[in-house]
């Protein structure tokens, strides 16, 4: 019974590392056009708020808040 709970456990964990490794490279390309792309100073408050909750979320562990926080801030940006 323990070796199928470790089991299973180690297959979500595997099939979860992907979607927070998508959520980090979003986060990096956000992170690089944030140096090139020009918003008002309302843009730019809204940009690093959601850019703060993608973090939070993603230190969290919580992938559907960082996916929705980066989906919204890459719309903002223009990606």
């Amino acid at each position: 019974m323990k070796t199928k709970l470790i089991i299973a456990a180690l297959g979500i964990s595997l099939f979860a590392a992907p979607a927070f490794a998508d959520c980090a490279a979003d986060m990096a390309k956000i992170t690089d056009a944030m140096k090139t792309v020009k918003l008002d100073d309302a843009g730019n408050a809204k940009a690093k708020e959601l850019l703060d909750k993608a973090n939070a979320a993603s230190t969290a562990k919580d992938e559907a808040a960082c996916t929705a926080a980066t989906g919204e801030l890459m719309k903002l940006l223009g990606m």
